[in-house]
């Protein structure tokens, strides 16, 4: 595995301005948070004594692998993505990575609602962008392919994306480098964040909650790394969501027993179903509050231009019509429940304990 290099690139942010040592005194060890020490090729704490590495030029603080690919198969993935990266455009990556084996196989029309999505995202995300508010530091957790990182470049002074999924980072780096911009990002576990108390104004969760096993966890972290007066933003795939389950093309997934949800999704599809959580708003509520987060609003989306062009003709009826009445309050209330997203702004108690 190619190691990086000891010139502080592994931020991509010049160290005249000052910003790469800010962020990298933001991190700490994900499993003991003390101090970390840089070292050429990895950070090692200096109180556990466990090393992280730098690979290709971004820390891996995981704790344990993605649970979608196994360890070394992340590394080579993102090792072919970098290579390819040398000679295409950040679009072209993406779409270059859905060529790319997955296990279990990805259905083409699925690959392409995908890339679609990613290149789309910066219509979906000025739809919100008013929610995540402004100010010193920025975190996207979950990042993808950084699109949302890269937005936010104009609303706040340093933006980090972390990703549990390191070949993704590889992807999201050419899309900040292509813009110009920073590239701040980490390799983490979203329940196991390697950064320091307090440490962002705005942390966001988008397309991730419903991806881990343990959302709570995950919202509690968000609330430890949240500056006092902060706001966490989430955006996630609604279980009794009226539109079919986005990650497999089916309705009604989501209304059945979570035991039941694989067995159906192979009958109506012939798809494995794993490692899939959705949440209800009641689920959501419920973990934003063990995370000690008060809940500012609940919301629908905006449906944007891009987001109807790619729905079928019922779902496109669907949300126009989920449109036009949420501008009926007592009505777009009652839809909160159903519509395919949940969308939520939180704020951290102000009597939350520290860790």
């Amino acid at each position: 595995m190619e190691a990086a290099q000891s010139d502080a690139r592994w931020t991509g942010v010049p160290s005249a301005n000052g910003a790469e040592s800010q962020v990298r005194g933001w991190l700490r060890c994900p499993r003991c948070r003390a101090e970390l020490e840089r070292r050429t090729d990895a950070y090692r704490c200096l109180a556990c004594q466990h090393s992280y590495p730098i690979v290709l030029g971004i820390p891996d603080f995981r704790l344990y692998p993605d649970p979608l690919i196994p360890l070394e198969d992340d590394y080579r993935k993102g090792e072919k993505l970098q290579r390819a990266a040398e000679s295409r455009s950040f679009a072209e990556l993406v779409a270059y990575y859905w060529t790319l084996p997955t296990y279990p196989p990805t259905p083409p029309d699925v690959s392409a609602r995908s890339i679609h999505h990613v290149v789309s995202d910066v219509a979906r995300i000025a739809g919100y962008a008013d929610l995540l508010g402004r100010g010193r530091s920025f975190l996207d957790l979950g990042c993808g392919a950084g699109m949302l990182a890269r937005t936010m470049h104009d609303r706040f002074t340093v933006c980090v994306g972390a990703d549990v999924g390191f070949r993704w980072l590889i992807v999201a780096r050419r899309g900040l480098e292509e813009a110009g911009l920073p590239v701040n990002l980490i390799c983490c576990c979203a329940d196991h964040l390697p950064f320091v108390d307090g440490a962002f104004d705005t942390v966001a969760s988008v397309s991730l909650l419903e991806h881990v096993p343990h959302a709570p966890a995950v919202l509690g972290e968000c609330a430890r790394v949240l500056a006092p007066d902060g706001r966490v933003f989430v955006w996630t795939t609604n279980r009794f969501s009226l539109a079919p389950e986005p990650h497999v093309r089916v309705w009604g997934v989501g209304f059945l027993p979570r035991k039941w949800m694989p067995a159906y999704v192979r009958w109506r599809r012939g798809l494995a179903y794993e490692k899939k959580h959705l949440l209800s708003r009641r689920e959501l509520a419920r973990g934003l509050d063990e995370a000690r987060l008060d809940v500012h609003r609940f919301a629908v989306p905006v449906v944007t231009g891009v987001d109807l062009a790619a729905m079928g003709p019922l779902e496109r009826v669907l949300a126009r019509l989920w449109s036009a009445v949420n501008r009926v309050p007592l009505v777009g209330r009652l839809l909160l429940g159903v519509f395919p997203v949940l969308q939520v702004v939180a704020t951290r108690r102000p009597d939350r304990a520290r860790a």
